[in-house]
Parts: C-alpha cells; sequence; structure tokens
C-alpha cells in the first residue's frame, strides 16, 4: 500500500513539475523545508505533501497537507505571566 501511495505521489508531483513549470529541486527543498518547520510545532507521522496549482490568471495556489499525531509543547516569552 505504501508503494502504491509513493508512485501516485511521485506522478502527481512530475505533473505539476511539468504543468506549473516548478523544478524538482525547488519541489524537493520546499518539502524538506515545510518536513523541518512543522516538525518543530508537531510529530508528523507522514511527510508533508504540496500540491502546487496556478489559476489562469497567473496566481499559485498552494496546499499544504501533514499528518500528525499530536502537538508538540513548549513556551514562548508570549506565555510568560507579566506583572
Amino acid at each position: 500500500m505504501k508503494r502504491a501511495r509513493d508512485i501516485a505521489r511521485r506522478m502527481r508531483e512530475m505533473l505539476t513539475q511539468d504543468k506549473v513549470g516548478i523544478k524538482e529541486g525547488f519541489s524537493v527543498a520546499l518539502t524538506g523545508d515545510l518536513n523541518r518547520l512543522l516538525g518543530d510545532y508537531f510529530e508528523l507521522t507522514a511527510p508533508t505533501d504540496v500540491d502546487i496549482t496556478q489559476s489562469e490568471d497567473g496566481a499559485y495556489l498552494v496546499k499544504i497537507c501533514a499528518e500528525a499525531c499530536r502537538i508538540k509543547q513548549f513556551d514562548t516569552t508570549l506565555d510568560v505571566k507579566r506583572y
């Protein structure tokens, strides 16, 4: 099942690259950056999926899908009580 999902993902990436003009290096870099960024906030259970399409007016629609099993908890300076 995982193999079929990987093949489908790869085919979708190839079609996006052809249609929108995105090179493979860009796609790999974007996905890697998103996995690292989202991994700081969530415990990801699958690699991030990115779908980029282009409308007739030239605008890009970027859909990012990520699966996680939990949200990581941490405090920021905004969480510190002020007196």
